[in-house]
């Protein structure tokens, strides 16, 4: 069957004429769809799209035009508007990667603030030998013979004073409703805001 004679066949409704189209060009267009750097899967559902598109235009078709030319160039639409869905979606996705990481760096920022704030009202409440124990080993990284030296005090009452310092502050975290793991991982359940 000539082209010309497929071509008016299917502008008649003719099936058979769109069955032979199909048959002699759905490879074309599938290959052309790969050269653009689609997948073999993504390229199956193009050629789908375009013979589609072709039966939906059928009655604009001129049987002496350039049939060839005219599958590629929606073809070519097809892939484009594939493309522009895509950036789309990426745009779209990236967008909200954005708003999320955002809206955890506020959280995460606004709970070590609060904290922060917890941590140093303790350390003011806490006895003063406790609190200088607590400093010189937490904040100065002093051993606790070190600390025991500096003190002037037994490394055993320096054992006592981070021990109690320690309380204090689970203590102080429990009323804050701050959960702390044995590994020192801190969940915040919910922050009293009496602090």
């Amino acid at each position: 069957m000539s082209l010309k004679k497929m071509i008016q066949k299917m502008k008649n409704n003719d099936q058979d004429g769109f069955d032979q189209l199909f048959k002699m060009y759905h490879k074309k267009i599938y290959y052309f769809s790969l050269h653009y750097g689609l997948s073999p899967a993504d390229s199956q559902e193009i050629v789908q799209e375009v013979f589609v598109k072709l039966w939906h235009s059928r009655g604009k078709i001129d049987p002496s035009g350039n049939v060839q030319a005219y599958l590629y160039k929606i073809a070519k639409n097809v892939i484009l508007d594939e493309f522009k869905r895509r950036i789309k979606q990426k745009a779209a996705e990236d967008y909200q990667l954005r708003l999320l990481q955002a809206e955890n760096y506020t959280q995460n920022t606004v709970a070590y603030n609060e904290l922060e704030r917890l941590v140093t009202k303790i350390l003011k409440e806490l006895p003063g030998k406790r609190r200088l124990a607590f400093e010189l080993s937490r904040y100065k990284g002093l051993s606790n013979k070190e600390i025991a030296r500096e003190m002037g005090i037994s490394v055993k009452t320096v054992e006592t004073h981070l021990a109690l310092a320690l309380q204090d502050f689970r203590a102080a975290f429990k009323q804050a409703e701050i959960m702390v793991y044995p590994s020192g991982m801190i969940l915040f359940e919910a922050i009293s805001s009496s602090f």
